[in-house]
């Protein structure tokens, strides 16, 4: 009777372990794919920060930028002025002479 007990045994504790071996891979797909994820995750919040570094430094550049375009379009128009100025004197001088 031991010898019956045991041989109907061998196929449940067959099963269990097939069972707990599926359970096992199923886990282990679960947690690479998680940490792939968070690997993907990490990656996209590391570029994400460095684009927003970049344009944090664009918009500083732009700034500056703007600040010397004005700048210089004062000292054209203080140029132009000048020189209408010049004009209109020589004109005055010539007519005079």
């Amino acid at each position: 009777m031991t010898k019956e007990v045991n041989r109907s045994n061998v196929p449940f504790v067959a099963t269990l372990v097939g069972w707990g071996l599926t359970l096992a891979a199923i886990l282990w797909q679960v947690a690479v794919k998680d940490a792939s994820y968070s690997l993907r995750l990490s990656t996209i919040e590391d570029d994400v920060e460095k684009l927003d570094l970049r344009l944090d430094t664009a918009e500083e550049f732009r700034i500056t930028l703007a600040g010397d375009l004005a700048e210089i379009k004062t000292d054209l128009l203080w140029i132009r002025k000048e020189l209408q100025e010049t004009a209109v004197n020589v004109r005055s001088i010539k007519e005079d002479g």
